[in-house]
């Protein structure tokens, strides 16, 4: 069942939803016809009236509540109490919970106030006689103001700086008792709310307080937030420590967590009012803590000024919008500044050259005693509490705030005292734990790669062996992540040896990654390259290696640039610097670029492939690679040729592998006693041959009496091989010459020899026998009108199609396809065998 109390707490919860609504659109609530007008009047003309009815709507409200009277009939006094306040300054304004709170924050410190005869309040004669700007209640900072520029002209209300300081006023006042002995309605409207927080949800202050979000409206707004955040923090922390290290302890394990989540709340809090837009994004968060209990240390050390001599948001009313403003705490390089840009614009924070300049500051503050905290009193900081020791509390011992409550609080308290003395800033113990964790994450990483990087060494060219690889790095990059976290955050090391740990962590995470995507992107290459579509030799390989590379280098350097950044390193210089240089590099390294846009050259034009057989210059051989710089040949004398890109692609190149046919192409020389007929069935015989080679291609057959030579009659031979294969071109060439010379000495002739050559040898001359055959052959041929000329008849042709041997007879490649022509006739089974 439901108590009372929680009951009551969700019906008030479900009034501020509607009170809401009420307070957004003005005139949508309506007096009941009871109410008395002089509470619901909207007369703020005046300081007396305004406050006059402040006071009155805010009692008639506060005891509609304690009666649980309808939501209708609270709304309306909600509505003429808000009215005497100028919400534009208050963080969270347009909550109606907000204003609730700071409505009831400034009735509560008027209780507790003797309040000034009420014909002592300016009222609307007196404001008229002497223009009235602005009047405070006596005894308290509260002030009202007349309002200018607005659509409440003329109206009185408590001002901007006032309400938005309104926590501050109560926190000071708020231990003494209300004169007329009434109870706190403050403090049981927060105890309402938390009682009903199922039902309304959460507060827009403990919202605020999540995000770290405090008092920065003023100078003194953010050095009273400060304090307050580490003098809280510093008080949770220590007792709890305290009381878990007490014999018995007095809380649990889970207990002090608990109260460490808080302390650790109130200490970023302070953190946030500091401009740590300097600060590299990876240091932020340690050097923002440092700061937070150095600058604590700093003021636990010196006189602290008295709050009225701090600028407050009233004394900063007339500063003009954007306009630069800083304090200084006196005596010191301490300052407060308004942020002008940022996330922060408008706020005031301790600004970015106090937070370089804190550690040199407190060294030379160190040996001072703290400030004599019966002193306080005159300062008037009601939260400037003295917390000796928080900043050695923090940095010796191991987690974070409660060194108990952390698994490696029980080992340090059982080791020696020695082991407690510090070293630039770190105990013996820390510099102990930090160098074994290290050896353990050196050996861990080189067991990484180890493992991983085996199925890659044993096989190169293996896809799934590729991708495996790729998680050396990345598990090498997290192991030194969480082993930073564990010496920052567990060994809780701190000041300059903890931004360097970080900064070469960063570095080594950095390189890591940048190790990670290069080996992607040769992963892509190996898979693309293990696919059946390509071959890992042929040119499209090289080409896919080349812009895998290309890939991997502009991955990296974008991860490294962004990673440079976190770390601090203005990566913005060094990419201009680098274009400046690159033109400088670019004149230097001129031929090792031309040889890289010679190598894509290559790649885009293709004349030639992997594998290919080439002739360039007065050179030839097999391309055996394609690389960025040069290109690798294997003459035919084995060597291997590295010929730089930029002059290959200037070069004649002749692809023989890219021919369809293969030239043959010759001139043979007969001696010149050869008779025209001989000539001319040297001739016809010769055609008759190639028509009838099957490995010649027959419509370019061009064979021809070209000419005289000194000693020769010249023929001119040239066909084209059916073949692509070089050494096939040769066995075909070779078949051709021999045909070639049968064919002439079937004719009676012989080649010529050279006319400078000498015989001392009998010469039995031309074969007059053959010779008379010859003739008569042609004379024949030429009765019946068959000689052929220009060409072959196309009935000759198919005459002697295919009508030689080819390979030869008897000839080892003839045998080798008959046995293959025998294996392929060969039957897998008898057929009469079959039943």
């Amino acid at each position: 069942m439901i108590s009372t109390k929680r009951l009551r707490a969700a019906t008030f919860a479900a009034g501020l939803a509607l009170a809401s609504l009420v307070l957004l659109l003005p005139g949508t609530a309506r007096a009941d016809a009871s109410d008395s007008p002089s509470l619901l009047s909207v007369d703020y003309f005046s300081p007396r009236a305004s406050f006059d009815r402040f006071i009155r709507n805010t009692d008639a409200l506060i005891g509609l509540r304690a009666n649980g009277a309808p939501v209708s009939e609270q709304v309306p006094r909600l509505r003429a109490a808000a009215g005497s306040f100028d919400f534009d300054a208050t963080p969270h304004a347009s909550s109606t919970a907000e204003q609730i709170r700071r409505i009831l924050m400034a009735r509560e410190i008027i209780a507790r106030l003797p309040m000034p005869p009420v014909d002592t309040i300016p009222d609307r004669a007196r404001v008229t006689e002497t223009d009235l700007r602005s009047w405070t209640v006596p005894g308290t900072q509260l002030r009202m103001r007349r309002m200018t520029g607005t659509r409440h002209e003329g109206a009185f209300r408590f001002d901007a700086a006032t309400i938005a300081e309104i926590d501050d006023l109560y926190r000071r006042i708020s231990d003494r008792p209300r004169l007329d002995g009434a109870p706190d309605a403050y403090q049981r409207y927060i105890a309402d709310v938390d009682a009903g927080a199922g039902a309304m949800g959460l507060s827009q202050a403990l919202i605020a307080s999540r995000l770290h979000v405090v008092g920065t409206t003023s100078p003194r707004d953010t050095m009273e937030s400060f304090l307050g955040n580490m003098t809280d923090a510093y008080r949770v922390a220590r007792t709890a420590a305290r009381q878990l290290g007490s014999d018995p302890p007095q809380i649990s394990i889970e207990a002090a967590r608990r109260q460490q989540a808080i302390a650790t709340d109130q200490l970023q809090q302070a953190v946030s009012v500091f401009d740590l837009s300097e600060v590299p994004e990876a240091l932020r968060r340690d050097t923002g803590i440092e700061a937070a209990l150095l600058l604590k240390e700093i003021l636990d050390r010196i006189p602290l000024s008295r709050p009225e001599t701090i600028p407050d948001a009233i004394d900063l009313a007339g500063l003009p919008a954007g306009a630069d403003y800083d304090w200084r705490i006196p005596g010191t390089q301490i300052r407060i500044e308004r942020m002008q840009s940022g996330p922060h614009a408008g706020s005031f924070l301790f600004d970015a050259n106090t937070v370089s300049i804190l550690r040199d500051s407190y060294a030379a503050l160190r040996d001072l005693e703290y400030r004599d905290p019966t002193a306080l009193a005159l300062a008037a900081f009601p939260a400037a509490e003295i917390t000796p020791g928080f900043y050695d509390f923090y940095i010796t011992g191991p987690g974070y705030l409660v060194p108990g409550a952390h698994p490696l609080g029980a080992i340090v308290d059982r080791l020696p005292d020695w082991s407690e003395h510090v070293i630039m800033d770190q105990t013996v113990w820390q510099w102990g734990g930090s160098v074994v964790t290290l050896a353990v994450l050196v050996l861990a990483i080189w067991l990484a790669f180890r493992v991983i990087d085996w199925p890659a060494r044993h096989h190169p060219d293996s896809g799934i062996a590729a991708w495996m690889a790729i998680a050396a790095p990345l598990l090498a990059a997290f192991l030194t992540h969480r082993t930073t976290l564990f010496i920052d955050y567990d060994l809780n090391f701190s000041g300059t040896m903890l931004e360097y740990l970080l900064f070469a962590s960063g570095l080594a995470e950095l390189g890591l990654l940048v190790w990670a995507v290069w080996r992607l992107s040769s992963a892509f290459a190996t898979t693309i390259l293990a696919s059946s579509a390509l071959s890992n030799r042929g040119f499209d390989a090289s080409l896919v290696r080349l812009l895998s590379g290309i890939l991997g280098v502009a991955a990296s350097i974008g991860v490294a640039s962004f990673g440079l950044g976190r770390l601090g390193v203005d990566v913005v210089p060094l990419l201009a610097g680098l274009g400046v240089g690159g033109l400088a590099v670019a004149l230097a390294a001129r031929p090792t670029l031309e040889n890289l846009i010679g190598g894509l050259i290559l790649f885009s034009d293709k004349p030639v492939r992997v594998g290919d057989f080439c002739t360039f210059g007065d050179m030839s051989g097999t391309v055996e690679g394609v690389g960025i710089r040069s290109t690798q040949i294997r003459a035919l004398n084995r060597a291997l040729i590295s010929v730089p890109n930029a002059k290959f692609v200037d070069m004649e190149i002749v692809n023989w592998a890219r021919c369809d046919t293969m030239l043959i192409e010759q001139t043979l020389r007969l001696r010149c006693e050869t008779s025209a007929d001989q000539l001319r069935h040297v001739l016809i015989g010769i055609r008759e041959m190639l028509h009838g080679h099957p490995r010649i291609e027959e419509s370019t057959i061009r064979v021809r009496f070209a000419g005289y030579g000194e000693s020769s009659l010249d023929v001119s031979v040239r066909i084209y091989a059916l073949t692509r294969d070089w050494n096939e071109y040769h066995a075909i060439r070779e078949d051709v010459n021999f045909h070639i010379k049968r064919i002439v000495e079937a004719s009676g002739t012989r080649f010529a020899v050279p006319a400078s050559v000498i015989y001392t040898a009998r010469d039995s001359g031309l074969d007059e026998e053959r010779t008379a055959e010859a003739e008569a052959a042609v004379a024949a041929w030429r009765r019946e009108g068959l000689l052929a000329f220009p060409r072959l008849t196309p009935e000759q042709i198919e005459r002697v199609r295919d009508s030689i041997d080819y390979p030869p007879e008897g000839s080892s490649e003839r045998a080798q396809q008959r046995s293959r022509q025998r294996e392929d006739s060969e039957p897998l089974s008898d057929p009469d065998s079959r039943s």
